[in-house]
């Protein structure tokens, strides 16, 4: 029996943005000689999975344990009920992306399971495109008509859980002053990234960064060490402001003569995330419920400056930005696909187990409003459109809110766990050959 792995392709079209959420940190090659780097290495290919009938485990896995198991949506808790409005409008964004993109490129190279070519998703893009959605069950009936759910088992030593992530909006200064004395740097000149995949010997995938001393890459400053350096800004803000502007990876910016920008994620400097509000509460600073931003943000205007910015310089990651026109205020920043991202109906996932681009169910709790840690049933598909450095797991999600105050008090208090069903094209899953 002819059983099909995941398609051996060269590297698609499909333009990874370098995400709002950042990206994997390796270590091992913190020593990597520049003039040493040799050709890249040869792709392997996975071993062939099993047949696909219902109820059987499928799926490659990046870690051990991970699988999907083939259902039905009648199986998905609330499905019947959902409005997937949201989750149309972002899978309309992920069509343009993928319409644009060579039919045999693969939709993705490093998820776990096999998500097929971009010509296996055209079929669903054209629908989405061109049907007559305009109520709940027409939005449901495209989406049953072109998919087949899959239940997502993540391995035992992973946590499955969904958080929270908004767009902030900020006041800011075209020039310092005493209320915004903090730069919003743009990216700087001597900063390199390194796709390790395309070094032969190499181990594992993704990308490093750093900057060059001599003939050899180093990792490069801290967030204490570039704080006290001279740097290009966009704008000016407040230093809390701008300190979860970079946690967030994006925000907009209001100046005081009206005009509004993006801060876009443009890079960052490959240490490691490092959470302020865990920090604070393991020194005994605050206490879990003030974890969220305004809770941070109450402490350091207490504590003053020193004190707020050793804080801060607990995480030694430093993000910088690009000024972008704001084409589209109905819809957020570029996620790590590439494509703008819909409140309520993007997420951002582990792009080592998931495709961008994936429908993907969801049935969790949701806070309805700033400090609702409890949260009421959300029982709704969303599209895996971005990735972040804490997203790390098969059922491992964080949902964007869309931008302002209560967008980031709701995603502020999102914190709960998750089952998730991947939505994976018909065309695709009938063919014969397919294999998870």
């Amino acid at each position: 029996m002819d059983i099909r792995t995941a398609r051996p392709q060269s590297r698609p079209e499909l333009v990874s943005f370098g995400g709002c959420r950042s990206f994997l940190t390796l270590l091992g090659l913190v020593g990597l000689t520049i003039s040493g780097c040799s050709a890249p290495k040869d792709k392997t290919v996975d071993p062939p999975q099993p047949e696909i009938t219902p109820s059987v485990q499928v799926g490659s896995g990046a870690a051990d344990g991970f699988s999907l198991i083939a259902a039905q949506f009648d199986q998905l808790p609330g499905w019947s009920g959902s409005d997937p409005s949201a989750a149309l409008s972002a899978f309309q964004e992920s069509c343009r992306r993928i319409e644009r993109t060579s039919e045999q490129a693969p939709m993705s190279t490093r998820a776990a399971y096999n998500a097929g070519t971009v010509d296996d998703w055209r079929a669903a893009c054209t629908a989405a495109r061109v049907s007559d959605s305009s109520t709940p069950q027409q939005r449901r009936a495209l989406f049953e008509t072109h998919f087949r759910p899959f239940k997502v088992l993540a391995p035992s030593d992973t946590s499955s859980k969904l958080t929270g992530y908004f767009e902030p909006m900020l006041k800011v200064s075209a020039v310092k002053t005493l209320e915004f004395d903090t730069p919003i740097a743009s990216k700087p000149d001597d900063i390199i990234t390194v796709d390790v995949s395309e070094f032969h010997g190499a181990s594992g995938e993704g990308r490093i960064v750093g900057k060059l001393e001599g003939s050899r890459l180093k990792p490069y400053d801290t967030r204490s060490e570039i704080s006290g350096q001279p740097q290009s800004a966009i704008a000016w803000g407040n230093a809390a402001d701008v300190f979860y502007l970079q946690i967030q990876g994006s925000g907009r910016l209001q100046f005081p003569d009206g005009r509004e920008f993006r801060a876009a994620y443009a890079a960052h400097n490959g240490q490691p995330f490092v959470s302020i509000a865990k920090h604070l509460i393991n020194e005994g600073e605050i206490e879990p419920h003030q974890a969220g931003i305004d809770g941070v943000k109450s402490w350091m205007a207490k504590a003053g400056h020193d004190a707020a910015q050793a804080a801060m310089n607990v995480n030694p990651r430093y993000v910088w930005f690009a000024a972008e026109e704001i084409a589209d205020p109905e819809k957020g920043p570029r996620g790590a696909e590439g494509v703008a991202l819909t409140p309520m109906g993007s997420m951002a996932v582990d792009p080592s187990y998931h495709a961008y681009g994936v429908p993907i169910f969801l049935d969790t709790l949701v806070p309805q409003k700033p400090g609702d840690w409890k949260g009421e049933p959300f029982q709704s598909l969303v599209i895996a459109q971005d990735t972040g450095g804490a997203i790390r797991g098969a059922a491992r999600g964080d949902l964007f809110f869309g931008w302002g105050d209560v967008a980031g008090g709701r995603a502020g208090s999102m914190n709960h766990p998750v089952d998730m069903w991947v939505l994976l094209p018909t065309q695709l899953v009938s063919q014969a050959d397919w294999a998870g």
